[in-house]
């Protein structure tokens, strides 16, 4: 499972705030690989253009995903929130920790 510390921004509006404690999101890699992550934090709302420090943990990066990607994990590196094509927001990589 990768672990990651990441600041995190919505940027996608249809409300002014997302009301939700811990939950999941798709996040784009790049290079077509794209996983859901969950994200933990003690916020319970989610403004629209605020940044936010949390903790996100991808259970589906293991072995052979892990493989395919940690070329891209890198911290300073900005990844995608979307679903579908719709970009929901933005993650900056802060710490990253593998635990296999």
């Amino acid at each position: 499972m990768l672990k990651v510390k990441a600041e995190i921004i919505f940027t996608l509006c249809d409300k002014n705030y997302i009301a939700r404690e811990d939950f999941r999101v798709p996040f784009n890699f790049g290079d077509d690989l794209l996983f859901s992550g969950n994200i933990i934090s003690n916020h319970t709302e989610y403004a629209y253009n605020e940044k936010y420090l949390v903790e996100i943990e991808f259970f589906t990066i293991e072995g052979e995903a892990y493989e395919a990607v940690k070329h891209l994990l890198q911290a300073g590196n900005t990844i995608a929130m979307q679903t579908g094509s719709r970009l929901l927001g933005k993650a900056k990589l802060l710490e990253l920790d593998y635990v296999a």
